[in-house]
């Protein structure tokens, strides 16, 4: 009866350890799009502490992406616990790109393709946030273009 009764507390406590694992890990919302003009936008969202947290992230992402751009592609959205696309781990980290990245509360954009598209998508993209009350969201060039202009 012993061994029962120390056997199920560790298959209880294992359960709960395995619990707290699983609710304590960090998950970026992520997702790639193709627009119609050769741009690719890859945005970076903030962290959640949860997967479904994550799901309804990138779900708030892009319903109102796919009612503004009815012939935007929506090559993927993911849950990452690790970011390891390259794109995506600057714009995680803040380092150099050789996109566009628009940054603003909440997430990362990287605006990629024709450089003129890319640029005025991400100019066109800030100026609709602010009209929308987001003041704070800024276009970040690319060393190549800011070197240009």
């Amino acid at each position: 009866m012993k061994t029962i009764v120390v056997a199920a507390a560790l298959v209880i406590a294992g359960a709960v350890l395995a619990h707290l694992h699983v609710v304590a890990q960090t998950y970026y919302p992520t997702v790639r799009v193709l627009a119609p003009e050769g741009v690719t936008y890859i945005a970076v969202q903030d962290a959640t502490q949860e997967r479904q947290a994550c799901g309804a992230a990138n779900r708030r992402f892009i319903v109102p992406l796919k009612e503004l751009c009815k012939r935007c592609e929506i090559v993927w959205a993911r849950c990452e616990r690790v970011v390891t696309g390259n794109e995506e781990s600057a714009l995680l980290q803040g380092g150099p790109s050789e996109s566009h990245v628009l940054v603003a509360p909440g997430f990362r954009l990287a605006i990629s393709g024709p450089e003129q598209a890319a640029k005025m998508s991400c100019d066109y993209l800030v100026r609709d946030l602010a009209k929308r009350g987001v003041r704070t969201a800024a276009c970040i060039y690319p060393k190549a273009a800011a070197s240009t202009l």
